[in-house]
């Protein structure tokens, strides 16, 4: 069909002025984005770890390069409706391309919700590569038992009592201490009453008081009348903690800091007088007062300068009758902590006192890594696998007889699960590595060092007998997640179709880093949200432009059609660019 151009250009330039900035703007663009793609570049043709290799599911990225191509010859189909004056199909192109791109954003947000969901914990350990073994999977609930000790919680429990916390760290608190200039006490405060409860008195262990501004006002610098007469209490022991208490004796603290400054000031000054008496003008010169003092005046007046130094306690302390466990997570810790230990600091420098009781990682798992286990391992020098193979993952002791499902009357395997997983992963590995060798072909890193969840599950079936193993991949039975496999659509699914997966207690001791596969994990994951999340603005960006025309362009259309059709097509090049921008980002993210 042949569409008519009739928007002309301007006579002083003979440019098209609406043309002319949108090239501008997508110029600018490029550049963003052509930044951030050579940088994940550079940064993995150099890191110094393993990519991740196959990490995001190839389908629904696929599914959404179509949706975007599809998206872009719809727009053009209602820029061209305009442009013939066909208002009806300019809205059934317009509405599918919105349809279009809700569809993009709703798989990226199952994609997303797999990353936030998915859980991963880095190991640590002896030896010369630090363990480094990687297990993914999902957190297990977790409630406390009567020894205050955390526990799994079965299905059942959760459906029965609601939703309970997991991968929590748990310290029996027997003392708080507060540092009086972090604002941030509200939040932190406000959980550690209400865990406690009724039953457990949260009270100042000792009377916090301050020397008496008003006494030190009186007079002078005379100091000698500096009694203990002059010592005003705030709060008197067994105070009971709140919020408004805290805010009492902070205030009270940046009072006497505030007063203790000018006092101090008086002091030195002083001080300077009566190194010039003592010394001399001309000696007196190079004597630092905070030095010298201490040397060369009386006792009785470097006591007071300790004095002036005890005014205010910037901490205050309260017991706790009787302890109790407080539960918490490991992202409101200043630093890790392991079983045993006799306090954990909070992010506000909250010092909880007690003992850190025994609180796992509770998991189950979907994946294995090993790869950067054997990279540190090659780097030493030493052969990876025998370094695999003494990684607390697979020489830990298991007792299946305490689970449910095992009875210590059957003839089971009480060999670790893991260890058993990674011997059939061998067998496995045996077989594929034969088979790539007939194509000339090595196995991948990932190949080698990594036993996925489809893997696992496989392994399960056969009873984690490394021959039938070895059987089933030489009949090419037992295969990798494919890409058209919707059951690892979003990720593993540890509730369907009754599939198991191994049940994994990783004590903290053990725990080098944990997280989500969000930007925290690696810098893989910060570089997939940084450009995805970039992109997916800019579909919502062009998606509300567009919905725009769509919903509200019917009156320009009627005063002036060939106004609105120019910025249609205006707004169709810079949805052109969103696709072209995902034609590249696609196979660099989710196929290389």
């Amino acid at each position: 069909m042949e569409i008519p151009f009739i928007v002309n250009a301007r006579k002083d330039t003979g440019l098209f002025n609406s043309k002319v900035g949108i090239w501008l703007f997508l110029a600018s663009e490029v550049t963003l984005f052509g930044g951030l793609f050579s940088g994940y570049l550079f940064l993995r043709l150099y890191a110094d770890y393993p990519w991740p290799e196959r990490a995001l599911p190839v389908l629904p990225g696929l599914i959404n390069t179509f949706v975007l191509i599809g998206s872009s010859v719809t727009v053009v189909f209602a820029w061209a409706a305009l442009k013939m004056r066909e208002w009806r199909k300019f809205q059934i192109y317009m509405a599918i391309t919105l349809v279009c791109a809700g569809l993009f954003m709703v798989l990226k947000g199952i994609e997303y919700n797999a990353k936030f969901s998915h859980q991963a914990v880095r190991l640590q350990g002896g030896g010369p590569v630090q363990d480094n073994a990687i297990v993914e999977g999902h957190l297990h609930y977790a409630e406390l038992n009567d020894e205050g000790l955390m526990v799994e919680v079965s299905e059942d429990r959760k459906k029965e009592n609601g939703v309970f916390k997991a991968n929590r760290v748990l310290v029996r608190a027997s003392e708080l201490t507060f540092v009086l200039t972090r604002p941030t006490h509200e939040a932190y405060v406000k959980e550690i009453l209400r865990q406690a409860g009724s039953n457990h008195k949260i009270t100042l262990a000792e009377s916090y008081r301050v020397i008496d501004n008003e006494e030190l006002s009186k007079g002078e610098m005379n100091r000698d009348q500096l009694t203990a007469s002059d010592t005003a209490f705030v709060r008197e022991e067994g105070s009971e903690l709140n919020i408004e208490l805290l805010d009492e004796l902070e205030d009270a603290y940046l009072e006497a800091r505030s007063h203790d400054r000018k006092i101090r000031t008086q002091f030195l000054a002083a001080s300077w007088d009566w190194i010039r008496n003592e010394k001399g003008e001309e000696e007196a010169s190079t004597y630092i007062v905070e030095k010298e003092i201490w040397k060369d005046r009386r006792a009785e007046d470097a006591e007071k300068i300790k004095i002036l130094s005890l005014r205010a306690p910037s901490e205050v302390t309260f017991k706790v009758d009787p302890p109790f466990t407080l539960v918490l997570e490991p992202g409101d810790l200043v630093k890790k902590v392991n079983f045993g230990d006799l306090s954990a600091k909070l992010r506000d420098d909250t010092l909880v006192s007690g003992e850190v009781l025994a609180s796992p990682v509770i998991m189950g798992v979907d994946a294995l890594d090993f790869r950067t286990t054997a990279q540190r391992a090659e780097v030493e020098g030493l052969d990876p696998l025998p370094v695999i193979e003494g990684t607390w993952l697979l020489t830990h002791e298991v007792d299946h007889g305490s689970h449910e499902g095992h009875s210590e009357g059957e003839d089971a395997d009480h060999r670790n699960e893991f260890k058993k997983i990674w011997d059939c992963h061998m067998a496995w590995l045996k077989a594929e590595t034969e088979r790539l060798e007939k194509k000339d072909r090595v196995p991948t890193l990932n190949d080698k060092y990594r036993v996925n969840w489809d893997q696992i599950l496989a392994y399960e079936g056969l009873g984690y007998d490394s021959e039938k193993v070895y059987e089933e991949s030489r009949a090419r039975t037992l295969k990798r997640t494919g890409l058209f496999d919707l059951d690892g659509f979003a990720g593993a699914n540890h509730k369907i179709h009754g599939k198991r997966f191994p049940h994994l207690e990783i004590p903290r001791a053990n725990v080098g880093f944990e997280s989500t596969f969000t930007p925290k994990w690696n810098t893989y994951y910060a570089i997939y949200f940084t450009i995805t999340g970039l992109h997916g603005l800019h579909v919502i960006g062009g998606a509300l432009v567009l919905g725009y025309y769509l919903f509200f362009g019917r009156k320009m259309y009627d005063s002036n059609p060939e106004w609105l059709a120019n910025r249609v097509e205006v707004g169709g090049l810079f949805w052109h660019f969103v696709d072209l921008v995902w034609i590249f980002l696609f196979p660099i993210l989710y196929l290389m």
